[in-house]
C-alpha cells in the first residue's frame, strides 16, 4: 500500500450510545492501533480484546473499532497508530524479492517515522543551535519544572490568603474608623461579659472613660436599658453609650441620672466634650448605686 496521509491519530467525543468508530488511517495489525479515553485531564488505556475490538488490518482505508461499552458523555474517545519498533523480513540472498512483501516493510517503517513524529510534536524541544552541554537531562528539567509548579502554586496560595487578611483587616479598619468617628463624646459599651458586676466595676475603675471598651453581662444590659430609658440626654446606638448634648450645653444632675442643659448654671456638669463620658459614667454609677441599675 502507499501511505499518502501523515493522519495517525484521531478523536471521538462520547454521548453514551455510540460503540463502533472508524479508524480513519490504515494499520498493519490490530495490535498497531492503542486506545484510551480521556476525561478532565485523565486518561485511562483500554485493552484489546477486553475493552474494543478491531477490523480493517492491511487495508489502505483503514477500518472501524468497536467498544464493549459506549463513551460516556463528556469523554473524548482517542484513537492512534503505534506500531512496535521491529523489523521482520528476512531477506535471503539469491532468493526472490517478491514487491508486496519489501513495500510492507516500508510501510512499517513509514508508519514507526509517523508515530515517532506524532510523539515529538507534542514535546518541548530546545532549539537546534543549543549547545551540548547546555542541554539536561530530561527527568532533572522536568523535576525542576515540577518543582517550579509546586512553589508557584504555594507562592499564589499564599498570596490569596495575603489578601483575604488585607481585605479582612481593610474591613476591620474601616470598622474601627466608623466605631471611632462614632465614639466622640461616648463610652463604648458591648455585649459578650457574661459576668454580673462587671459594668459597675469597670465604670469604677476607668481613667479616661471615653477610651474605656465596657462588656455588660446580660443582667447588667437589662438594667442599663431600663437605666437609658429614665434617663434623658443618654442614648445606646449601635452598642455606644453616648450623652446627647446640644453644643454649647452641658449635663444636668437629676435625681434619676442626667438630662441635657442648654444653659449654664450651678448644677451643669461640664461643657466639655473629653469630660462628658466621665461624667455620665459618674452619673451611671450613681443611679445603679441609687437601685436604677
Amino acid at each position: 500500500m502507499t501511505l499518502s496521509t501523515q493522519t495517525s491519530k484521531t478523536t471521538y467525543t462520547g454521548n453514551g450510545a455510540t460503540c463502533v468508530f472508524p479508524v480513519p488511517f490504515p494499520f498493519l495489525r490490530p495490535d498497531d492501533i492503542k486506545v484510551l479515553l480521556r476525561q478532565g485531564g485523565a486518561e485511562l488505556p483500554l485493552l484489546p480484546g477486553t475493552h474494543y475490538n478491531v477490523e480493517g488490518a492491511g487495508s489502505s482505508s483503514g477500518g472501524s473499532l468497536t467498544l464493549v461499552e459506549p463513551p460516556a458523555t463528556g469523554q473524548v474517545l482517542l484513537i492512534y497508530r503505534d506500531p512496535a519498533i521491529v523489523q521482520e523480513v528476512d531477506y535471503v540472498e539469491n532468493a526472490a524479492f517478491p514487491a508486496e512483501t519489501h513495500e510492507a516493510a516500508l510501510d512499517l517503517l513509514t508508519m514507526i517515522c509517523q508515530a515517532l513524529d506524532e510523539k515529538i510534536g507534542r514535546a518541548v524541544l530546545y532549539p537546534v543551535s543549543t549547545p551540548q552541554q547546555d542541554i539536561r537531562d530530561s527527568s532533572a528539567f522536568l523535576g525542576s519544572c515540577e518543582s517550579a509548579r509546586e512553589q508557584a502554586l504555594a507562592a499564589e496560595t499564599q498570596a490569596s490568603a495575603l489578601a483575604a487578611q488585607a481585605q479582612t483587616q481593610a474591613a476591620l479598619a474601616g470598622n474601627f474608623a466608623a466605631q471611632a468617628q462614632a465614639s466622640v463624646g461616648g463610652l463604648r459599651v458591648s455585649a459578650g461579659d457574661t459576668t454580673p458586676g462587671n459594668l459597675s466595676a469597670k465604670l469604677l475603675a476607668g481613667d479616661g472613660l471615653a477610651e474605656t471598651l465596657l462588656f455588660p453581662g446580660a443582667d447588667e444590659s437589662l438594667r442599663l436599658s431600663l437605666a437609658l430609658a429614665e434617663v434623658s440626654g443618654l442614648e445606646l446606638l449601635g452598642g455606644l453609650l453616648r450623652a446627647q448634648v446640644a453644643p454649647g450645653g452641658g449635663l444636668l444632675r437629676t435625681g434619676l441620672g442626667l438630662a441635657a442643659d442648654l444653659g449654664p448654671g450651678p448644677d451643669q456638669l461640664s461643657t466639655n466634650l473629653s469630660l462628658r463620658p466621665v461624667m455620665v459614667a459618674g452619673r451611671v454609677l450613681n443611679h445603679t448605686a441609687l437601685g436604677g441599675m
